[in-house]
Protein backbone atom coordinates (compact mmCIF):
# COMPACT_ATOMS: atom_id res chain seq x y z
CA UNK A 1 0.00 0.00 0.00
CA UNK A 2 1.48 3.75 -1.35
CA UNK A 3 2.14 5.94 1.71
CA UNK A 4 0.03 8.17 -0.88
CA UNK A 5 -3.06 5.80 -0.40
CA UNK A 6 -4.53 7.97 2.42
CA UNK A 7 -4.37 11.39 0.41
CA UNK A 8 -7.43 12.72 -1.31
CA UNK A 9 -8.30 13.05 -4.68
CA UNK A 10 -8.17 16.69 -4.46
CA UNK A 11 -5.14 16.61 -2.21
CA UNK A 12 -3.56 14.98 -4.80
CA UNK A 13 -4.22 17.30 -7.44
CA UNK A 14 -2.69 20.02 -5.33
CA UNK A 15 0.48 17.98 -4.70
CA UNK A 16 0.63 17.91 -8.33
CA UNK A 17 -0.73 21.14 -9.69
CA UNK A 18 3.28 23.05 -9.13
CA UNK A 19 5.43 20.85 -11.17
CA UNK A 20 3.42 18.55 -13.60
CA UNK A 21 3.87 15.57 -14.24
CA UNK A 22 6.40 14.22 -16.61
CA UNK A 23 5.48 12.09 -19.83
CA UNK A 24 8.26 10.74 -22.24
CA UNK A 25 7.24 11.83 -25.79
CA UNK A 26 6.71 8.04 -26.84
CA UNK A 27 4.54 7.79 -24.17
CA UNK A 28 2.57 10.24 -24.86
CA UNK A 29 2.51 9.21 -28.75
CA UNK A 30 0.84 5.92 -27.77
CA UNK A 31 -1.33 7.74 -25.84
CA UNK A 32 -2.87 9.12 -29.11
CA UNK A 33 -2.98 5.89 -30.85
CA UNK A 34 -5.22 4.56 -28.02
CA UNK A 35 -7.29 7.45 -28.47
CA UNK A 36 -6.66 9.28 -25.71
CA UNK A 37 -5.83 12.64 -26.04
CA UNK A 38 -5.15 15.53 -25.23
CA UNK A 39 -2.69 14.06 -22.23
CA UNK A 40 -3.11 17.16 -20.72
CA UNK A 41 -7.13 16.08 -19.63
CA UNK A 42 -6.04 14.03 -16.71
CA UNK A 43 -8.71 12.20 -14.33
CA UNK A 44 -7.83 11.42 -10.93
CA UNK A 45 -10.95 8.84 -10.21
CA UNK A 46 -13.96 10.06 -12.12
CA UNK A 47 -14.74 13.85 -10.70
CA UNK A 48 -11.00 15.47 -9.90
CA UNK A 49 -8.99 16.38 -13.09
CA UNK A 50 -5.84 19.14 -13.72
CA UNK A 51 -2.40 18.17 -13.25
CA UNK A 52 -0.90 18.62 -16.27
CA UNK A 53 2.06 17.54 -18.29
CA UNK A 54 3.92 20.96 -19.90
CA UNK A 55 6.47 21.50 -22.73
CA UNK A 56 9.16 23.60 -20.81
CA UNK A 57 7.63 22.48 -17.21
CA UNK A 58 7.27 19.18 -16.13
CA UNK A 59 10.61 17.95 -17.61
CA UNK A 60 11.91 18.47 -13.82
CA UNK A 61 9.05 17.23 -12.14
CA UNK A 62 9.37 14.39 -9.30
CA UNK A 63 6.19 12.67 -10.81
CA UNK A 64 6.02 10.85 -14.11
CA UNK A 65 3.25 9.03 -15.68
CA UNK A 66 4.20 5.75 -16.35
CA UNK A 67 2.02 2.47 -18.37
CA UNK A 68 1.65 -1.02 -16.66
CA UNK A 69 -0.53 -3.33 -15.35
CA UNK A 70 -3.22 -2.17 -17.81
CA UNK A 71 -3.43 0.92 -16.88
CA UNK A 72 -1.50 4.27 -16.50
CA UNK A 73 -0.14 5.33 -12.90
CA UNK A 74 1.59 8.44 -11.58
CA UNK A 75 4.75 7.88 -9.52
CA UNK A 76 6.69 10.40 -7.28
CA UNK A 77 10.28 9.67 -6.84
CA UNK A 78 10.00 6.16 -7.89
CA UNK A 79 7.17 5.61 -5.45
CA UNK A 80 3.38 4.83 -6.54
CA UNK A 81 1.28 8.06 -5.85
CA UNK A 82 -2.04 7.19 -7.82
CA UNK A 83 -3.44 5.80 -10.51
CA UNK A 84 -5.12 8.18 -13.78
CA UNK A 85 -6.80 8.23 -16.52
CA UNK A 86 -7.60 10.33 -19.46
CA UNK A 87 -10.53 11.44 -21.91
CA UNK A 88 -10.66 9.99 -25.19
CA UNK A 89 -10.10 12.03 -28.42
CA UNK A 90 -13.19 13.23 -29.45
CA UNK A 91 -14.12 12.94 -33.23
CA UNK A 92 -14.73 16.46 -33.62
CA UNK A 93 -11.46 17.41 -33.36
CA UNK A 94 -10.54 16.07 -36.80
CA UNK A 95 -12.09 19.97 -37.78
CA UNK A 96 -8.77 21.18 -37.76
CA UNK A 97 -7.64 24.40 -38.78
CA UNK A 98 -4.01 25.54 -39.96
CA UNK A 99 -2.84 29.00 -40.48
CA UNK A 100 -2.27 29.29 -44.24
CA UNK A 101 1.02 29.07 -46.44
CA UNK A 102 3.85 31.25 -45.45
CA UNK A 103 2.79 32.31 -41.82
CA UNK A 104 6.25 32.63 -39.32
CA UNK A 105 6.66 31.61 -35.67
CA UNK A 106 3.24 29.23 -36.39
CA UNK A 107 4.34 26.60 -34.05
CA UNK A 108 1.46 25.18 -31.18
CA UNK A 109 2.17 23.25 -27.91
CA UNK A 110 -0.62 20.16 -26.94
CA UNK A 111 -1.63 21.30 -23.91
CA UNK A 112 -2.64 24.48 -22.19
CA UNK A 113 -3.02 25.81 -18.42
CA UNK A 114 -6.49 25.09 -18.67
CA UNK A 115 -6.18 21.93 -20.59
CA UNK A 116 -6.97 23.02 -23.85
CA UNK A 117 -4.64 22.89 -26.63
CA UNK A 118 -3.02 26.15 -26.17
CA UNK A 119 -1.08 28.18 -29.24
CA UNK A 120 2.56 29.20 -28.90
CA UNK A 121 4.82 30.43 -31.13
CA UNK A 122 8.54 30.71 -29.26
CA UNK A 123 11.14 29.88 -32.10
CA UNK A 124 13.09 28.45 -29.56
CA UNK A 125 10.52 25.47 -28.71
CA UNK A 126 10.46 24.17 -31.99
CA UNK A 127 13.95 22.25 -32.46
CA UNK A 128 13.54 21.44 -28.95
CA UNK A 129 10.13 19.81 -28.58
CA UNK A 130 9.64 18.65 -32.27
CA UNK A 131 7.19 15.82 -30.53
CA UNK A 132 4.57 18.17 -30.30
CA UNK A 133 4.84 18.76 -33.75
CA UNK A 134 4.19 15.38 -34.40
CA UNK A 135 1.14 14.87 -32.22
CA UNK A 136 -0.54 18.58 -33.45
CA UNK A 137 0.33 18.59 -36.88
CA UNK A 138 1.06 22.45 -36.41
CA UNK A 139 -2.96 22.28 -36.19
CA UNK A 140 -5.14 24.20 -34.34
CA UNK A 141 -8.89 22.67 -33.69
CA UNK A 142 -11.58 25.34 -34.05
CA UNK A 143 -13.43 23.90 -30.83
CA UNK A 144 -11.00 22.37 -28.18
CA UNK A 145 -12.07 20.18 -25.28
CA UNK A 146 -11.09 22.01 -21.56
CA UNK A 147 -11.41 20.35 -18.23
CA UNK A 148 -14.36 19.27 -16.82
CA UNK A 149 -16.58 18.91 -20.18
CA UNK A 150 -16.34 22.20 -21.76
CA UNK A 151 -16.12 23.14 -24.97
CA UNK A 152 -13.94 26.17 -25.99
CA UNK A 153 -13.37 28.34 -29.20
CA UNK A 154 -10.14 30.72 -29.52
CA UNK A 155 -10.83 33.46 -31.99
CA UNK A 156 -7.67 34.37 -32.00
CA UNK A 157 -3.87 34.20 -30.23
CA UNK A 158 -1.54 35.97 -29.05
CA UNK A 159 -3.18 39.43 -27.33
CA UNK A 160 -2.82 43.10 -28.59
CA UNK A 161 0.20 43.56 -25.36
CA UNK A 162 2.16 41.94 -26.89
CA UNK A 163 1.79 43.40 -29.83
CA UNK A 164 2.71 46.38 -28.19
CA UNK A 165 5.85 45.05 -26.45
CA UNK A 166 4.30 45.17 -23.46
CA UNK A 167 2.57 41.59 -22.58
CA UNK A 168 1.82 40.44 -19.36
CA UNK A 169 4.50 39.09 -17.32
CA UNK A 170 3.10 35.77 -16.67
CA UNK A 171 0.97 35.46 -19.78
CA UNK A 172 0.90 31.79 -20.91
CA UNK A 173 0.44 32.83 -24.25
CA UNK A 174 3.83 33.83 -25.23
CA UNK A 175 2.97 34.11 -29.27
CA UNK A 176 3.31 36.89 -31.60
CA UNK A 177 -0.22 38.91 -32.33
CA UNK A 178 0.39 39.39 -36.04
CA UNK A 179 -2.70 39.32 -38.41
CA UNK A 180 -2.63 36.09 -39.57
CA UNK A 181 -3.08 34.98 -35.83
CA UNK A 182 -6.45 36.52 -36.13
CA UNK A 183 -8.30 33.53 -37.44
CA UNK A 184 -11.62 34.68 -37.12
CA UNK A 185 -10.88 37.00 -39.62
CA UNK A 186 -9.46 34.54 -41.79
CA UNK A 187 -11.67 33.67 -45.02
CA UNK A 188 -13.89 30.66 -44.26
CA UNK A 189 -12.95 30.36 -39.86
CA UNK A 190 -16.57 31.19 -39.09
CA UNK A 191 -17.42 28.58 -41.50
CA UNK A 192 -15.33 25.86 -40.30
CA UNK A 193 -15.52 26.57 -37.03
CA UNK A 194 -19.74 26.41 -36.77
CA UNK A 195 -19.24 23.27 -38.38
CA UNK A 196 -16.77 21.88 -35.73
CA UNK A 197 -19.24 22.45 -32.62
CA UNK A 198 -22.31 21.45 -35.20
CA UNK A 199 -20.28 18.12 -34.85
CA UNK A 200 -18.93 18.51 -31.11
CA UNK A 201 -23.19 18.38 -30.35
CA UNK A 202 -23.47 15.68 -32.22
CA UNK A 203 -20.92 13.44 -31.33
CA UNK A 204 -21.77 14.77 -27.69
CA UNK A 205 -25.45 14.13 -28.31
CA UNK A 206 -27.73 14.58 -24.56
CA UNK A 207 -24.07 14.89 -22.76
CA UNK A 208 -24.05 17.85 -23.98
CA UNK A 209 -26.30 19.37 -21.79
CA UNK A 210 -23.48 18.66 -19.24
CA UNK A 211 -21.08 20.80 -21.13
CA UNK A 212 -20.11 24.11 -21.29
CA UNK A 213 -18.88 26.04 -23.68
CA UNK A 214 -16.42 29.04 -23.48
CA UNK A 215 -15.04 31.53 -25.98
CA UNK A 216 -11.40 32.48 -25.21
CA UNK A 217 -8.54 34.90 -26.50
CA UNK A 218 -5.67 37.32 -25.83
CA UNK A 219 -7.44 40.99 -25.57
CA UNK A 220 -8.00 42.50 -28.69
CA UNK A 221 -8.14 45.85 -30.10
CA UNK A 222 -10.59 48.27 -29.17
CA UNK A 223 -12.98 49.59 -26.28
CA UNK A 224 -14.72 46.55 -26.61
CA UNK A 225 -11.64 44.74 -26.03
CA UNK A 226 -12.76 42.07 -28.29
CA UNK A 227 -16.14 41.55 -28.42
CA UNK A 228 -16.81 41.39 -31.49
CA UNK A 229 -15.24 38.24 -32.14
CA UNK A 230 -16.79 36.62 -29.43
CA UNK A 231 -20.52 38.10 -30.60
CA UNK A 232 -19.89 36.99 -33.75
CA UNK A 233 -18.65 33.17 -33.24
CA UNK A 234 -22.25 32.87 -31.79
CA UNK A 235 -24.38 34.40 -34.16
CA UNK A 236 -22.29 32.04 -37.00
CA UNK A 237 -23.21 28.83 -34.74
CA UNK A 238 -26.81 30.04 -34.27
CA UNK A 239 -26.88 30.55 -38.12
CA UNK A 240 -25.27 27.02 -38.53
CA UNK A 241 -27.63 24.60 -36.61
CA UNK A 242 -30.78 27.50 -35.65
CA UNK A 243 -29.51 27.29 -32.32
CA UNK A 244 -27.31 27.63 -29.12
CA UNK A 245 -25.63 24.83 -27.61
CA UNK A 246 -27.97 23.68 -24.35
CA UNK A 247 -24.92 23.96 -22.02
CA UNK A 248 -24.24 24.42 -18.57
CA UNK A 249 -23.06 27.66 -19.71
CA UNK A 250 -22.10 29.85 -22.26
CA UNK A 251 -19.31 31.83 -20.95
CA UNK A 252 -17.14 34.93 -22.23
CA UNK A 253 -13.47 34.99 -20.92
CA UNK A 254 -12.79 38.72 -21.75
CA UNK A 255 -10.91 42.15 -20.31
CA UNK A 256 -14.20 43.94 -19.03
CA UNK A 257 -14.84 46.36 -22.14
CA UNK A 258 -14.86 49.91 -21.67
CA UNK A 259 -18.56 50.86 -22.07
CA UNK A 260 -21.73 49.10 -20.26
CA UNK A 261 -23.52 48.41 -23.58
CA UNK A 262 -20.81 45.89 -25.15
CA UNK A 263 -21.92 43.71 -21.71
CA UNK A 264 -26.13 43.97 -23.36
CA UNK A 265 -24.55 43.09 -26.58
CA UNK A 266 -22.80 39.72 -25.53
CA UNK A 267 -25.72 38.84 -23.13
CA UNK A 268 -28.25 39.60 -26.56
CA UNK A 269 -25.99 37.07 -28.49
CA UNK A 270 -26.46 34.28 -26.31
CA UNK A 271 -23.83 34.31 -23.59
CA UNK A 272 -24.74 33.32 -20.11
CA UNK A 273 -22.10 34.12 -17.76
CA UNK A 274 -18.59 36.05 -18.30
CA UNK A 275 -15.42 35.84 -16.42
CA UNK A 276 -13.03 39.06 -16.48
CA UNK A 277 -9.90 38.18 -14.79
CA UNK A 278 -8.17 40.87 -12.98
CA UNK A 279 -5.20 38.55 -11.93
CA UNK A 280 -3.68 40.80 -9.49
CA UNK A 281 -5.16 42.84 -7.03
CA UNK A 282 -2.46 45.66 -5.04
CA UNK A 283 -2.02 48.56 -7.81
CA UNK A 284 1.74 48.47 -7.23
CA UNK A 285 2.34 44.35 -7.99
CA UNK A 286 0.02 44.93 -10.79
CA UNK A 287 1.51 47.54 -13.03
CA UNK A 288 4.99 45.64 -11.87
CA UNK A 289 3.82 42.37 -13.65
CA UNK A 290 1.65 44.01 -15.84
CA UNK A 291 3.09 47.22 -17.74
CA UNK A 292 -0.17 48.10 -20.32
CA UNK A 293 -3.20 49.64 -20.33
CA UNK A 294 -4.43 46.04 -18.32
CA UNK A 295 -2.46 46.90 -15.58
CA UNK A 296 -3.11 50.89 -15.70
CA UNK A 297 -6.72 49.77 -15.35
CA UNK A 298 -8.32 50.27 -11.89
CA UNK A 299 -9.53 48.03 -9.31
CA UNK A 300 -12.83 50.16 -8.67
CA UNK A 301 -13.36 49.73 -12.62
CA UNK A 302 -13.12 46.27 -12.37
CA UNK A 303 -15.96 46.35 -9.22
CA UNK A 304 -17.73 48.39 -11.41
CA UNK A 305 -17.90 46.42 -14.23
CA UNK A 306 -18.54 43.28 -12.76
CA UNK A 307 -21.00 44.37 -10.97
CA UNK A 308 -23.09 46.00 -13.49
CA UNK A 309 -22.58 42.30 -15.53
CA UNK A 310 -24.17 40.84 -12.56
CA UNK A 311 -27.13 42.72 -12.93
CA UNK A 312 -27.07 41.55 -16.98
CA UNK A 313 -25.95 38.59 -17.03
CA UNK A 314 -28.32 35.17 -16.19
CA UNK A 315 -25.58 33.04 -15.16
CA UNK A 316 -22.47 33.21 -13.54
CA UNK A 317 -20.04 36.57 -13.10
CA UNK A 318 -16.85 35.89 -12.12
CA UNK A 319 -12.80 37.12 -11.97
CA UNK A 320 -9.77 35.62 -11.87
CA UNK A 321 -6.62 35.78 -8.92
CA UNK A 322 -3.34 34.21 -9.27
CA UNK A 323 -1.30 32.89 -6.55
CA UNK A 324 3.00 33.30 -6.58
CA UNK A 325 2.93 36.58 -8.28
CA UNK A 326 1.55 38.45 -5.65
CA UNK A 327 1.65 39.11 -1.80
CA UNK A 328 -1.19 36.25 -0.46
CA UNK A 329 -2.65 39.61 1.57
CA UNK A 330 -3.15 41.18 -1.12
CA UNK A 331 -4.64 38.48 -2.81
CA UNK A 332 -7.23 37.30 0.30
CA UNK A 333 -7.90 41.18 0.20
CA UNK A 334 -9.10 40.95 -3.73
CA UNK A 335 -11.24 37.94 -2.97
CA UNK A 336 -13.20 39.78 -0.08
CA UNK A 337 -13.72 42.79 -2.57
CA UNK A 338 -15.09 40.64 -4.75
CA UNK A 339 -16.98 38.53 -3.04
CA UNK A 340 -18.41 41.26 -0.80
CA UNK A 341 -20.84 42.53 -4.11
CA UNK A 342 -21.37 38.61 -5.07
CA UNK A 343 -18.32 37.93 -7.05
CA UNK A 344 -16.75 34.26 -7.00
CA UNK A 345 -13.28 34.44 -7.77
CA UNK A 346 -11.00 31.74 -9.26
CA UNK A 347 -7.60 31.31 -7.95
CA UNK A 348 -4.99 30.21 -10.02
CA UNK A 349 -1.60 29.15 -9.07
CA UNK A 350 1.26 30.77 -11.24
CA UNK A 351 2.83 28.39 -13.75
CA UNK A 352 6.04 29.14 -14.98
CA UNK A 353 5.08 28.56 -18.92
CA UNK A 354 5.46 31.56 -21.97
CA UNK A 355 5.81 34.33 -20.32
CA UNK A 356 6.41 33.06 -16.79
CA UNK A 357 9.28 31.23 -18.28
CA UNK A 358 11.48 34.76 -17.50
CA UNK A 359 9.78 35.51 -14.27
CA UNK A 360 11.54 32.22 -12.96
CA UNK A 361 14.31 33.05 -14.75
CA UNK A 362 14.82 36.25 -13.31
CA UNK A 363 14.14 35.04 -9.69
CA UNK A 364 10.93 37.17 -9.57
CA UNK A 365 8.30 34.56 -8.83
CA UNK A 366 8.52 30.80 -8.30
CA UNK A 367 5.77 28.24 -8.76
CA UNK A 368 3.46 28.04 -5.21
CA UNK A 369 4.32 24.68 -3.58
CA UNK A 370 1.32 22.56 -2.29
CA UNK A 371 1.16 23.52 1.23
CA UNK A 372 0.86 27.34 0.38
CA UNK A 373 -2.05 26.46 -1.84
CA UNK A 374 -3.62 24.55 0.19
CA UNK A 375 -3.81 27.63 3.19
CA UNK A 376 -4.65 29.91 -0.02
CA UNK A 377 -7.46 27.79 -0.69
CA UNK A 378 -9.01 27.11 2.70
CA UNK A 379 -8.69 31.08 3.30
CA UNK A 380 -10.78 31.74 -0.15
CA UNK A 381 -12.86 29.23 0.95
CA UNK A 382 -13.71 30.84 4.08
CA UNK A 383 -14.17 34.12 2.33
CA UNK A 384 -16.78 32.81 -0.29
CA UNK A 385 -18.92 31.32 2.55
CA UNK A 386 -18.67 34.50 4.62
CA UNK A 387 -20.32 36.37 1.88
CA UNK A 388 -22.52 32.92 0.79
CA UNK A 389 -20.82 33.37 -2.57
CA UNK A 390 -20.60 29.80 -4.65
CA UNK A 391 -16.97 28.90 -5.61
CA UNK A 392 -16.55 29.43 -9.27
CA UNK A 393 -18.61 27.29 -11.78
CA UNK A 394 -15.29 26.73 -13.96
CA UNK A 395 -13.19 24.25 -12.15
CA UNK A 396 -10.70 24.00 -15.28
CA UNK A 397 -6.95 24.50 -14.72
CA UNK A 398 -4.68 23.69 -12.25
CA UNK A 399 -6.92 25.30 -9.48
CA UNK A 400 -8.32 23.29 -6.75
CA UNK A 401 -10.57 25.48 -5.01
CA UNK A 402 -13.89 24.71 -6.34
CA UNK A 403 -12.73 20.84 -5.77
CA UNK A 404 -11.59 21.80 -2.26
CA UNK A 405 -14.95 23.58 -1.63
CA UNK A 406 -16.95 20.36 -2.49
CA UNK A 407 -17.74 21.21 -6.27
CA UNK A 408 -17.41 18.33 -8.55
CA UNK A 409 -18.62 17.12 -11.75
CA UNK A 410 -18.27 13.89 -13.15
CA UNK A 411 -16.86 13.30 -17.57
CA UNK A 412 -19.39 12.98 -19.63
CA UNK A 413 -19.76 9.49 -20.82
CA UNK A 414 -19.79 10.36 -24.86
CA UNK A 415 -16.30 11.79 -24.14
CA UNK A 416 -14.80 8.85 -21.79
CA UNK A 417 -12.76 5.44 -22.12
CA UNK A 418 -14.24 3.84 -19.16
CA UNK A 419 -11.55 1.38 -17.80
CA UNK A 420 -12.33 -2.14 -16.69
CA UNK A 421 -9.07 -2.49 -15.32
CA UNK A 422 -9.19 -3.10 -11.48
CA UNK A 423 -7.24 -0.22 -9.90
CA UNK A 424 -3.70 -0.26 -8.60
CA UNK A 425 -4.87 -0.09 -4.75
CA UNK A 426 -7.50 -2.95 -4.91
CA UNK A 427 -5.13 -5.31 -6.61
CA UNK A 428 -2.39 -4.71 -4.39
CA UNK A 429 -4.53 -5.41 -1.56
CA UNK A 430 -5.47 -8.66 -3.05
Amino acid sequence: MSKYSQLSAVDKKIEIQGFGIKILPELKLDLQKEGYYPVALTWIGDDITGPFSFIGYGENSPFELRKEDGGYHVYRDDEYFSEVSFYKRPNFWDRQWSIKDGAEGTFFVDEGMSGVITPCAPNSLIAENDEVRQVTGGKFPFVTLACYNGLSIWPSYGCLYTKQGNPCTFCCIPGDYVEDHMLIQQEGWLDGMSKAVEAAIDELGSDIENCSLTVDSGTLPGRDKGAWAYIQILEAVKARIGKLPNTIYIRAVIEPPYDEEVLFKLRDAGFTSIQCDIDVYDDAERLEVMPNAKGKRSIDDYVRILTRAKEIFPGEVATQLVAGIQKDENLLKGVERFASVGIPTLVTPFLPFGQGINLVRKGKASVPGPDKMRRVYEACGKILNKYNVAPPQFRGGVSSLAETMGRRLKRVPSLTNYSKVDSYETRKAV
